[in-house]
């Protein structure tokens, strides 16, 4: 379960940073905004899940509550070294794109905080909150602040350069093979 609870310090920011409040008047309390960050989650969820994006399994949310399956593993962040390192950036890149081209859904917030190693070395994909469909005004802004978190991270860590334009232009394109980045 996945408890959505904005804190104090977040809650004070949520209404500048997270799209999802400014359609009301005033500004929701902490708990009415942890619902309405729930429901969105889950609803990403429902529409990524069966698109074959890696994400935790949907499987109810009720208030500021979220069920999901069960995720083993720690966020991407927690693994100094890799086996392979590059298999997991196409993975996340692949997954990007799957969310990109099927869901037609951007995360808005994509870093290896919120990407989750399996212990199968396998990744997953989290905390979908603050997603955009790719019809948002800023999509194409966030697609690519999510990809340069990602490709920086593997580049400081790991040693990996992979280039920004390449890695956009896998995840929109059709023409585009993933080898070419």
């Amino acid at each position: 379960m996945k408890f959505h609870r904005l804190g104090r310090t977040s809650f004070k920011q949520t209404k500048r940073k997270r799209g999802y409040t400014t359609k009301y008047t005033y500004t929701p309390d902490w708990h009415h905004q942890s619902q309405i960050a729930a429901k969105k989650e889950y609803k990403a969820l429902k529409i990524l899940y069966p698109k074959g994006v890696a994400v935790p399994k949907p499987i109810k949310q009720n208030h500021h509550i979220l069920v999901i399956s069960m995720i083993e593993g720690a966020e991407l962040y927690h693994y100094p070294e890799l086996p392979n390192p590059q298999a997991v950036l196409n993975e996340i890149l692949a997954n990007t794109r799957k969310a990109y081209r099927d869901a037609h859904i951007i995360h808005a917030d994509l870093s290896p905080y919120n990407i989750i190693l399996q212990p199968n070395h396998h990744i997953l994909i989290i905390d979908w909150p603050q997603y955009v469909t790719i019809k948002h005004p800023n999509a194409q802004q966030l697609l690519k602040r999510d990809l340069q978190n990602v490709l920086r991270y593997f580049q400081r860590k790991h040693k990996l350069k992979t280039k920004l334009k390449k890695a956009l232009t896998y995840i929109e394109n059709d023409t585009i093979e993933q080898d070419e980045r």
